[in-house]
């Protein structure tokens, strides 16, 4: 959350109103991508999580970055709402669809990001960007070309990864064998094990029954 402060405001050059509009911006959206998160966990599932409400927070972030220097701190909140409550409901699409995405990068930085682009068309304020989106009278030329300018990016990086894929799959392989995904990658490839579940030395600590007394 620090560092997007860093590449979003610091994007402005100077220390000047349109910084000071993106670094508030910046913040609100991911405040409001926290809550918005956290509240579909609550209805969905019936109970809030710190990892979700962490991944409510990269949602907010990742939606205002393109918009940061568009919208207006309501704007920024809407931004940031919509994409936590949007991508929260995203990141589970990889078990409909069957495609591998153990980080989330679809469900949260390319389904956030199209949010952020597309509801420029709708929240930009002529006051911070000098053009307005929909809701603030400027029709739908904006809104039709941020949606242009989504689906090209979208169609853009979708090829350069297939293109990208197809190479390291024909040279080096794209993924490795299911035997060694079970054994774990870090062990096979690295010939270290990245996490110590299983102890093998000590004893471990327990009450007595009925007693309260710690035993070893």
């Amino acid at each position: 959350w620090f560092g997007w402060f860093g590449f979003n405001a610091g994007s402005a050059l100077a220390a000047n109103h349109t910084a000071a509009i993106v670094f508030v911006n910046t913040l609100m959206a991911g405040c409001a991508g926290l809550l918005a998160w956290s509240l579909v966990e609550r209805v969905r599932d019936g109970h809030a999580t710190s990892f979700g409400a962490a991944s409510g927070v990269v949602a907010g972030l990742v939606a205002i970055t393109p918009s940061c220097g568009s919208v207006s701190p309501i704007g920024a909140t809407l931004v940031g709402t919509v994409a936590g409550a949007v991508c929260a409901v995203a990141v589970g699409w990889k078990h409909h669809f069957g495609y591998d995405d153990s980080l989330d990068v679809v469900g949260v930085h390319l389904v956030g990001g199209l949010v952020g682009m597309t509801l420029i068309g709708l929240l930009a304020n002529a006051d911070v960007v000098g053009v307005d989106g929909l809701f603030y009278g400027g029709g739908l030329d904006q809104l039709w070309r941020q949606v242009v300018a989504a689906l090209v990016t979208f169609a853009f990086s979708g090829l350069m990864t297939a293109a990208l894929v197809r190479i390291l799959d024909t040279t080096m392989g794209f993924r490795v064998h299911a035997d060694d995904e079970s054994l774990g990658v870090d062990l096979v490839i690295h010939a270290e094990a990245a996490y110590d579940l299983h102890p093998t030395g000590g004893a471990r600590p327990h009450l007595g029954p009925g007693s309260g007394t710690l035993h070893f």
